[in-house]
């Protein structure tokens, strides 16, 4: 007998900026190919995970994210795309799902050389796919033209062990059985996200010169925060049918109905938290103070860039199959989704 499915209303999700319709990298096209056929090649990934990773696109969410980068930063940005998603993976609904110590070592790894560490690199057991983000790494540090600035190399690697510290946290709580609050998962999602680095991969790929102080600034800090949470908030919303199915538990509307609430009710909730970021939004990019006429035209394109990143997210949800299946842009126009009516065990 096949489960039984109800019909959700998704929220409105498209407000503020994202009503604005994106732009996209005029290099999308070609550098999607190239991407995914290097990526497979490396990883020696069978022709399931290479389908898995064409359908998944997640170069047109760099396209949108970066849309001025030139083709050879684009390409790295790509790379960086394709890859967090089968290495995620690993920790999401993979063998490491439930493996801290395992998980762990994967991620210390994966760190290392971003830290100065290079002895991992001999390493025989090295992961290819973790060998894959060295590569992307030693781009951003080496560029045949025009350095990086180390102050982007930083961020990015400080990023990461954001990523990394969220995804653990939340194989932990898989592994223990525990259901965090809203408020908790929240927290935990806005690293585990691995929206941050993406900021740094923008600022890298635009070729930006934002002073290093701008970072330390608190509106600064918050809207990085809130354009975090936009992509997290949505990216559980979006992929909730498809982590319901897998038994994905660190979902934002799967906390919620974990603690007995309804779907609709479940979806109604966290989109009110979604609503609150947008309104959040508006008021503090009206509050950015100035550091000067020539850092301030660096600070507007950064600020754009956290933007991109979230347009990116929404656009590329409702094109690609990886969230809402063969037809998304129907979801896109009627807001309605199919989902599983059987709710998780509730709370004890």
């Amino acid at each position: 007998m096949e489960p039984k499915q109800i019909t959700v209303l998704l929220p409105d999700m498209f407000q503020t900026f994202l009503k604005q319709k994106p732009l996209v990298n005029p290099y999308y096209e070609t550098v999607k190919m190239e991407s995914e056929e290097w990526l497979g090649r490396f990883c020696s990934f069978d022709l399931k995970m290479r389908r898995k990773i064409n359908k998944c696109d997640f170069s047109y969410f760099c396209a949108i994210a970066a849309p001025f980068a030139s083709r050879a930063r684009y390409r790295t940005l790509c790379d960086w795309g394709n890859w967090v998603f089968p290495y995620d993976d690993m920790f999401d609904n993979g063998h490491l799902r439930d493996k801290p110590e395992e998980s762990q070592q994967v991620m210390e790894s994966l760190m290392m050389p971003m830290l100065g560490n290079l002895s991992y690199m001999d390493k025989q057991d090295r992961l290819r796919i973790v060998e894959v983000h060295d590569t992307i790494v030693e781009r951003m540090a080496m560029e045949t033209y025009q350095r990086t600035p180390t102050g982007v190399q930083k961020r990015f690697a400080l990023a990461m062990q954001g990523y990394c510290r969220g995804a653990l946290i939340q194989i932990d709580n898989q592994f223990s059985k525990k259901i965090p609050s809203l408020e908790e998962i929240v927290m935990i999602r806005r690293e585990s996200a691995g929206c941050r680095p993406l900021y740094h991969l923008v600022e890298y790929a635009h070729r930006l010169r934002v002073p290093d102080e701008v970072f330390d600034d608190p509106i600064i800090q918050e809207l990085e925060n809130l354009g975090m949470d936009m992509v997290a908030i949505s990216n559980d919303i979006l992929s909730y049918r498809k982590e319901q199915a897998e038994g994905v538990p660190h979902n934002m509307v799967t906390v919620c109905r974990s603690n007995g609430m309804s779907a609709q009710k479940a979806f109604n909730i966290v989109g009110r938290l979604l609503e609150h970021r947008y309104q959040q939004w508006d008021m503090a990019e009206a509050s950015v103070p100035s550091w000067g006429k020539e850092a301030d035209q660096e600070v507007r394109k950064y600020i754009e860039g956290i933007k991109c990143v979230v347009k990116a997210n929404l656009n590329w949800s409702f094109k690609s199959e990886r969230y809402l299946g063969s037809d998304p842009g129907l979801v896109r126009v009627t807001r309605r989704l199919e989902i599983l009516a059987e709710s998780p065990v509730r709370a004890s």
